[in-house]
C-alpha cells in the first residue's frame, strides 16, 4: 500500500514539474509575440510579432482617398496615393504588448486581451498642396468679375467675387478630414474656405442690373390649362425683356385694338409707350433713368400661345390616339381660335407688373370662353370625316380613321368680315360645273361640295396660291378655296352626309 502511494505521489510530481515546464516554456514562447487569444481591432493576434500585426490592421483599414466638393458642385478627388498617405499601429501595439505578461498566458487563457487601437496616419503636406493647388476653381484675382448671362433659365449672374476659395484654409480643411479618413468633404459647410470680395464700381452697375431684372424675373406664377401646368420660369420672363436684338421691332410697334399688348411696355411699373431715349446695358435695354423695359405684346404672345397649343388640333390628336372623345370649338368666324380666355388674364398679369403684387407662388386656371361648344366625336365625326384646320389654311381628309388626303386651301377673309364659320357641319349636296352667285359676283367651279348653308368646298381656278395666310388679305367670301386636281379627287370619294369639322 506504501508503495503505492509513493508511486501516485511520484508520478504527481513528475505531471507537475512537466506542466510547470510546458507553462514556461509557452511564457517564453509568447515573449516573442502577443499573448494567446489577443484580438486587436478584430485581428487575432495569438503569437504573432508587432510587425505582423501591424501589417494586417493596414491591410484591414485601407484607405482610398478623399472627395473634395466646392460651392458650385466642382470635384476633386485626392488619392491615399497622390499625398504619401500612410496608416501606422506600431508604437499601440508595443505600448500594448509591454504592458503584458508573457507568463500570464494562463490568465488571458481565461480573461481574453482585446483591444482597440485608431491608427498613426501620416500624409506628404507638400504633396497635397501642390494637388490643391492645381484644382480648377482657383482663378486669379485679375480674372474674377462679375458677369450677367443671359441663359435658358433667364438672367443669371455669375459672381466671382462673392464666394473666392481660400486656397490656405483649404489645404487645411482637406488635410485634418484625411486625417480623420473621411471619404468626401464639402468646403461650403466650412467656415472660413470662401471669403467675398468687394465689388468695384462697374461692377456694382452690372450687379444692380441683375437685381431689377431678377425682381421681374420672379413673378411666380403658373397658368393651369385642363391639368397640364405652365410655369412662368425666368426664361419665359427674360423673353419679355427688351434687349439690343429686339429693341427695333419694339420700337416700331403701334397700338392695335385687334393685338392686345401692342405698343405698351411696362417700365418701373408704369405703363407706357416706348421710350425716345434708350441705352443698352449687357444687351438689355434700358429707358434714360436706367429701368428695364417689359414689352406687353410679349405677355401676350405667351398667354396666346398656351392657349393656342390647347386648341381644336390639340383635342383632335387625343380623339384620334383613342384618348378622349370630347373636342372643342370656338363659335365664330374671327379667326383667333383661342379656346382659353386669356385676355382677363393678361389684364391681372399687367395689374401683377404694374402693382408690384407678386409676392408668392400662385397658379391660376385658364378657363374656356364663353363661346366654345363641345362636341362628341365619336358621335358627330366617327373615322370618316373632312377636318379643316384654318389656323394652318390646310384640309384632311380621314377614312375610317386614317389620313387619305390633304391639301392647302384658302378661307374667308377674315379682315373684310368674311370667315368661314366654326363648327360641326354634314356635307348636304354634290354639285359639277355649277356657277356661284353672290351679291357682287358670280363665279363658275368645277367641283362643289355644299357645307354650310353657301358656304363650301370648292376649286379655285383663279388662284395660283394656297395656304400661308392669303386668307388674311385676300381671302374668300367664306369658302373653302382649294386646288383644281386636289379638290377633284376628294369630290369624287366624298358621300353627301360626310361630316365636316372646321375650326381655327
Amino acid at each position: 500500500m506504501k508503495s503505492i502511494l509513493k508511486g501516485v505521489c511520484i508520478g504527481l510530481f513528475i505531471v507537475t514539474i512537466l506542466t510547470a515546464g510546458i507553462y514556461i516554456l509557452l511564457g517564453f514562447y509568447y515573449m516573442e509575440g502577443f499573448p494567446c487569444f489577443t484580438w486587436i481591432n478584430g485581428v487575432y493576434c495569438t503569437g504573432k510579432n508587432v510587425e505582423e500585426v501591424n501589417r494586417e490592421l493596414c491591410r484591414k483599414y485601407k484607405y482610398d482617398g478623399i472627395s473634395v466638393v466646392d460651392k458650385n458642385g466642382t470635384k476633386l478627388f485626392v488619392s491615399s496615393d497622390d499625398v504619401n498617405y500612410q496608416v501606422d499601429f506600431t508604437d499601440s501595439l508595443n505600448e500594448f504588448l509591454d504592458k503584458k505578461n508573457p507568463f500570464a498566458w494562463g490568465y488571458y487563457f481565461f480573461h481574453n486581451p482585446v483591444a482597440s487601437f485608431d491608427p498613426k496616419v501620416s500624409l506628404d503636406t507638400s504633396l497635397l498642396s501642390g494637388k490643391i493647388a492645381n484644382w480648377e476653381i482657383f482663378m486669379p484675382d485679375s480674372e474674377l468679375d462679375v458677369t450677367l448671362i443671359r441663359s435658358d433659365d433667364g438672367y443669371i449672374l455669375e459672381n466671382d467675387l462673392e464666394a473666392v476659395p481660400q486656397m490656405e484654409e483649404i489645404i487645411e480643411s482637406v488635410y485634418f478630414s484625411m486625417m480623420e479618413r473621411e471619404d468626401e468633404v464639402y468646403l461650403y459647410d466650412i467656415e472660413g474656405c470662401y471669403k467675398s470680395h468687394r465689388l468695384n464700381e462697374e461692377q456694382q452697375k452690372v450687379y444692380d442690373l441683375y437685381m431689377k431684372v431678377d425682381a421681374l424675373q420672379n413673378c411666380g406664377l403658373s397658368y393651369d390649362v385642363e391639368g397640364e401646368n405652365f410655369d412662368v420660369t425666368k426664361g419665359v420672363v427674360a423673353d419679355w425683356i427688351v434687349t439690343e436684338d429686339t429693341y427695333e421691332a419694339a420700337a416700331s410697334e403701334k397700338a392695335s385694338k385687334k393685338e392686345p399688348g401692342k405698343g405698351l411696355f411696362i417700365i418701373n411699373g408704369e405703363e407706357c409707350s416706348f421710350p425716345e431715349e434708350v441705352t443698352f446695358d449687357n444687351g438689355i435695354a434700358l429707358d434714360e433713368n436706367g429701368n428695364v423695359i417689359l414689352s406687353e405684346s410679349k405677355m401676350y404672345s405667351y398667354l396666346k400661345s398656351i392657349s393656342m397649343d390647347h386648341g381644336t388640333a390639340y383635342y383632335m390628336d387625343k380623339y384620334r390616339n383613342g384618348e378622349s372623345n370630347m373636342i372643342y370649338v370656338k363659335d365664330n368666324s374671327k379667326g383667333d381660335g383661342l379656346l382659353f380666355e386669356i385676355q382677363s388674364e393678361f389684364d391681372d398679369l399687367i395689374s401683377s407688373y404694374l402693382h408690384g403684387s407678386f409676392y408668392e407662388d400662385r397658379t391660376v386656371t385658364l378657363e374656356p370662353s364663353d363661346s366654345v361648344i363641345e362636341y362628341d366625336a365619336s358621335d358627330l365625326l366617327g373615322k370618316t370625316y373632312i377636318e379643316i384646320n384654318m389656323g394652318e389654311q390646310h384640309l384632311y381628309y380621314y377614312v375610317n380613321g386614317e389620313l387619305s388626303m390633304d391639301m392647302p386651301i384658302v378661307t374667308g377673309n377674315v379682315n373684310r368680315s368674311r370667315g368661314t364659320p366654326t363648327g360641326i357641319f354634314n356635307v348636304y349636296n354634290k354639285r359639277y360645273h355649277t356657277n356661284l352667285i353672290g351679291v357682287d359676283y358670280v363665279s363658275y367651279v368645277n367641283y362643289w361640295l355644299g357645307v354650310h348653308k353657301g358656304v363650301g368646298i370648292h376649286d379655285a381656278t383663279w388662284r395660283s396660291k394656297f395656304g400661308d395666310e392669303i386668307y388674311k388679305r385676300d381671302g374668300s367670301h367664306g369658302c373653302i378655296n382649294c386646288p383644281l386636281d386636289s379638290v377633284e379627287k376628294l369630290w369624287e370619294v366624298v358621300e353627301v352626309g360626310t361630316p365636316v369639322l372646321l375650326y381655327y
